[in-house]
């Protein structure tokens, strides 16, 4: 058996994040990793966690160090977990607790048929779920492999989603597990060129997935990939099908899940779908989709009117004059596809009066087409016919690049104004005060913004300002301003800190007070992570007295911190953790 390289907790804590590593490192010390074993280069285990059975986790290890792992853990893909962790630290510290194991296939291939039936009956003795894997095929070659059994994979795909709990975050991941093998059943009729039986896979799976989908708790979107799959198995059964009624069958089922994912909403379930419709699809078979189309079409104005009139187009274009295409347009309220066309037609008048019915966001994607087509002045005029008050700030942001363009400074600086102040951030005021600068006017209106604001009250944006530019003096009397005006008690927030990191060399006694005044705050809402974040600002804090050569004052401080929080044992170690 080949030897593994040589590990070191830096390599491990590299392989995960921090928050995993510490995690894992406890797991370890306290002996959650059960039953380790080396098989080849692959280390095995079980690991104690959160629930009564255990997770199984494996990594695979290689000349470079780690290569590979996973966890059955609901983050346990990819093998960057908690539980992985703890099976490294396992091997690193006590590699003589992993037994020596052979390899699956060798272990396997050494049993005679009377020693694998017994063996199954023991696995499934042990596991009863796995009973209903004896229905499934086993695919060989494709002279042995037996015929897809639809109805078996659809059971098999059902009862996936059966008897989960879906209040457990965990569960969704077992579901996944579950379908992705009977993909893979596909993909291995799809080895052998079996496209009958693997299409019958597919389709199964993916009908009861989506049929799952409504009631699965899938935050993290795993069950995408189940679909996914399937559509990319069923665009391949398709390019080698030459039989008109199962090429029909194969495009229907493309369109369903097509058509599933636009009503709900547009999720990119079976994003490739229509592309593999376009791509593959005969002239003949587009007429027969469009019909499929024409009728699930909505008839209200919604997204997904619009959604099916823009796949409409693609599958019709080869065959659409210039009025039909209009009249798709308008049918599907594909106001972008209409207007380029009209203008492209020299239909003016009718692209403006069109343009004039979309909503200010709309005649913004408008505007850009209008320019591209050479119609730059008439999207000008278009944005213009819209109220200044009530028009979208994007239009008024539009019109101030418009005529920057055209070189008229002084009106792009008033329109750069408006954007400010209907919406203002410190990006829109460098950008106004760059263009300011760019008229020699910048002094009086910086002066005259920063007294706006202040008398506004705006003072995180103040804030934000004066750091950028370097004002520290002001950035500290402003926070100052802002802890006098503030009517719901004064808290830190990530904006403080700022200050108090940009006070660190010209006010290092008021980044004191700052991290001091954070500290403190952390404290009193209790909680081992805000112990932790203390504890770091509680470290800049004795590095800035170092720095004024005090360190008297920091001793007698953070003595005088630990006294009067002595009853609080988890602060108390994590200040030792960090070396306080």
């Amino acid at each position: 058996m080949s030897s593994l390289p040589q590990l070191s907790e830096s390599a491990i804590s590299a392989w995960t994040d921090s928050g995993s590593f510490g995690r894992g490192q406890r797991y370890y010390e306290t002996g959650h990793i059960i039953n380790p074993r080396r098989q080849g280069e692959t280390l095995k285990a079980l690991c104690l966690g959160s629930r009564p059975q255990p997770y199984r986790v494996e990594i695979v290890l290689g000349q470079e160090g780690i290569v590979s792992g996973d966890c059955s853990c609901p983050i346990g893909t990819g093998g960057h977990c908690k539980h992985a962790v703890a099976l490294l630290l396992t091997w690193l510290h006590e590699p003589e607790t992993f037994m020596t194991v052979e390899d699956l296939e060798t272990a396997l291939d050494r049993l005679s048929k009377a020693e694998l039936i017994v063996l199954i009956r023991r696995m499934l003795d042990r596991y009863p779920d796995l009973e209903p894997l004896l229905d499934l095929p086993i695919v060989g070659d494709a002279k042995e492999a037996p015929p897809a059994n639809a109805e078996a994979i659809r059971r098999q795909a059902q009862g996936a989603f059966a008897g989960f709990d879906y209040d457990d975050w965990g569960a969704i991941h077992s579901i996944v597990q579950r379908l992705l093998e009977l993909v893979d059943i596909g993909d291995d009729y799809l080895r052998i060129e079996r496209w009958r039986d693997a299409a019958a896979v597919y389709q199964a799976v993916m009908k009861e997935t989506l049929n799952g989908y409504g009631t699965a708790r899938d935050e993290s979107g795993d069950l995408h990939e189940v679909v996914n799959r399937c559509v990319d198995g069923l665009g391949a059964c398709l390019t080698e099908t030459e039989e008109p009624l199962r090429r029909r069958m194969l495009l229907k089922a493309l369109f369903d899940v097509y058509r599933w994912d636009v009503n709900f909403g547009g999720i990119d379930m079976g994003y490739q779908a229509p592309h593999i419709i376009l791509e593959e699809a005969t002239p003949d078979e587009k007429r027969e989709v469009s019909e499929w189309v024409r009728d699930v079409l909505p008839q209200k104005r919604s997204w997904s009117k619009r959604a099916y009139g823009h796949f409409l187009l693609r599958l019709e274009e080869d065959w659409l004059d210039d009025e039909a295409f209009l009249r798709i347009c308008r049918e599907t309220e594909r106001r972008e596809e209409l207007v380029e066309r009209l203008l492209t037609l020299d239909r003016i008048d009718e692209a403006i009066a069109a343009s004039r019915e979309a909503s200010d966001y709309g005649l913004l994607q408008l505007a850009d087409i209008f320019v591209a087509q050479g119609h730059g002045d008439l999207a000008e005029e278009l944005i213009r016919e819209r109220s200044p008050d009530d028009r979208d700030i994007r239009l008024t942001a539009w019109l101030k690049d418009r005529t920057l363009e055209r070189g008229d400074r002084e009106e792009a600086l008033a329109l750069a104004e408006e954007v400010f102040w209907r919406r203002p951030t410190l990006q829109r005021y460098q950008e106004l005060s760059a263009l300011a600068q760019l008229m020699d006017r910048s002094d009086d209106l910086r002066t005259a913004l920063l007294a706006r604001l202040v008398e506004e009250g705006k003072y995180r944006l103040l804030i934000k300002i004066h750091l950028d530019e370097g004002e520290v003096d002001q950035a500290l009397e402003t926070l100052e301003q802002r802890k006098a005006a503030s009517q719901w008690g004064w808290r830190t927030d990530r904006l403080v800190l700022q200050v108090a990191q940009a006070a660190e060399e010209e006010q290092p006694r008021e980044a004191i007070r700052l991290y001091v005044q954070a500290a403190e705050q952390l404290i009193a809402q209790r909680g081992r992570n805000n112990y932790a974040k203390a504890a770091t600002h509680l470290t800049r804090v004795r590095d800035l007295y170092q720095g004024l050569n005090k360190p008297s004052r920091w001793e007698a401080f953070i003595a005088e911190l630990r006294e009067k929080n002595r009853r609080l044992p988890a602060l108390q170690n994590e200040l030792n953790k960090a070396g306080l």
